[in-house]
């Protein structure tokens, strides 16, 4: 952080260069770029702040329309980063997750109603580990399945913690380790493609499931007609061969035999 260099500075620091220096941090993070502090030593006489660097870090271009894809999925998207709370801001509107951001200081105070302040947050900014791993935690203890995005070795906590951890494709051996699912190709797309194929399945599997169950109350309920119907006394199918038991039967085992082939097609 460009704060950190400021610090170790020592030759010609000024109230107004601090004052300054703050006010450029402050306008660069709120057009969502990074600030990189330089400074010099000369003859051992103490560093010297002699500028800022603005740095552009853009996401992807397919970023916002996958953002925006899991949001009509119903899926609650937050970003949690260590980056400064206005470029946080600033990169959270130009994705569409939202502004409604909070510093991680919130965090170390615990107000009463932190559940539901991160349960409504749209983000953190200047987050460490343990900061990530407490947000999943508290999600979870809410009863939600959190799944999280990773890359590096300060992600790894709550990747472990998480009900899934995706590291994405250039992501550090510790992201990889922690996380559930490891992606191979750029980019988060193939998450969402992820969430509707699993919802496919589901939803397969619950109309097999519905299928199932529907037939096999039909065909219960038509056997049990038949046993009301007869008196639980139906003629025998190999000793009496009259014609009319003949033709009653064949129809009976026509019935059972037609419902047994829709089970079998389930």
């Amino acid at each position: 952080m460009p704060r950190v260099i400021l610090e170790l500075c020592t030759r010609n620091k000024t109230n107004q260069l601090i004052e300054q220096f703050q006010k450029d941090v402050d306008e660069f993070a709120r057009r969502g770029l990074r600030s990189l502090a330089v400074a010099i030593e000369e003859d051992d006489n103490g560093f010297q702040l002699i500028g800022l660097l603005p740095i552009y870090d853009p996401p992807r271009q397919d970023t916002k329309e996958t953002i925006q894809r899991a949001i009509e999925l119903g899926v609650k998207v937050k970003m949690v980063t260590g980056d400064q709370l206005a470029i946080a801001q600033e990169t959270g509107r130009r994705l569409g997750i939202g502004d409604n951001m909070y510093p991680a200081k919130v965090l170390k105070d615990r107000p009463s109603d932190i559940d539901d302040l991160i349960l409504h947050a749209d983000g953190f900014a200047g987050v460490y580990p343990e900061h990530k791993y407490e947000i999943v935690e508290k999600l979870q203890n809410m009863g939600h399945m959190i799944a999280m995005t990773g890359d590096g070795v300060n992600d790894a906590p709550a990747l472990k913690k998480a009900n899934v951890g995706f590291a994405v494709a250039d992501a550090s051996d510790a992201a990889r380790s922690a996380a559930d699912i490891v992606l191979t190709e750029p980019g988060l797309s193939v998450v969402v493609e992820a969430i509707l194929s699993a919802r496919k399945i589901f939803q397969n599997m619950r109309n097999y499931s519905v299928y199932v169950t529907s037939m096999t109350v039909n065909l219960l309920v038509g056997y049990s007609v038949l046993l009301f119907a007869f008196q639980f006394d139906f003629p025998s199918f190999m000793v009496n061969k009259t014609k009319e038991n003949f033709s009653f039967s064949k129809h009976l085992l026509s019935y059972l035999f037609l419902r047994f082939l829709i089970m079998l097609q389930c």
